[in-house]
């Protein structure tokens, strides 16, 4: 009797797993343009609200981003002239057109929350720092308060308390109506730019590359502010 063939029997290879999504890098290598900026924090926004109790966020912010941000900067910046070649004699400052970061003051932020009885604020706001960071494959210091342990503090010469005079300096009215540079669609997240001498005296004490250009642009605004503000006034009294 023929011996009957094996059937022979395929086994069925089981689905290969996804790809390990690499880590996020600590530090924030991508350099970002004041529209990819716009989309970043505009994501950004849509996480406060879960993590907040549906409360909206102000954060002080200073730094490249500002620059970027800000509808007066920027349009400054859009005036000056491209860099002239290397060999030119005629030197022109260079145009910020991307940062790597957003920097903001948490110290304050932190205890501005803590006193509304949020004891956790840093770490929620980290949270959703860490899910945009993935979302947009950034390093996780693409927002940050690094610069929190340089900035300086004062003493309220009334009451002898101490406080944060850029914080403060910031969050004025006209400040806040002047130098806004986000606000986001859904309302949730407002950033504030320290004041244009805060941020020069910052910038002069750090002075990278970009800097030189930056106070440029910064005095230029204010000299803009101060003329406007004159012309608002009407003309000098005796």
């Amino acid at each position: 009797m023929p011996q009957q063939s094996r059937a022979s029997f395929h086994y069925a290879q089981p689905p290969a797993l996804p790809p390990a999504e690499a880590p996020l890098p600590p530090r924030n290598e991508r350099e970002l343009t004041r529209e990819m900026l716009f989309d970043i924090l505009t994501f950004f926004s849509t996480l406060i609200p879960s993590r907040f109790n549906g409360a909206p966020v102000r954060l002080v912010v200073h730094g490249g981003a500002c620059m970027l941000l800000h509808p007066g900067l920027y349009a400054l910046a859009q005036q000056q002239p491209p860099p002239s070649p290397s060999n030119s004699p005629h030197k022109t400052l260079l145009r910020r057109t991307t940062t790597r970061d957003v920097d903001y003051i948490n110290r304050s932020f932190a205890y501005e929350w803590h006193n509304m009885g949020v004891p956790d604020a840093t770490e929620r706001l980290k949270d959703c720092m860490k899910i945009t960071a993935q979302k947009f494959r950034l390093g996780l210091d693409w927002m940050n308060s690094d610069a929190d342990v340089a900035l300086p503090m004062a003493n309220d010469p009334a009451t002898g308390q101490r406080y944060d005079p850029i914080y403060t300096a910031a969050l004025k009215p006209n400040n806040v109506s002047l130098h806004t540079v986000f606000t986001s669609p859904n309302g949730m997240l407002t950033l504030v730019s320290v004041t244009p001498f805060w941020s020069v005296a910052l910038k002069l004490v750090r002075y990278t590359k970009w800097d030189p250009g930056d106070i440029c642009l910064l005095l230029r605004l204010v000299v803009i502010f101060s003329w406007k503000s004159m012309i608002l006034a009407g003309p000098y009294k005796a």
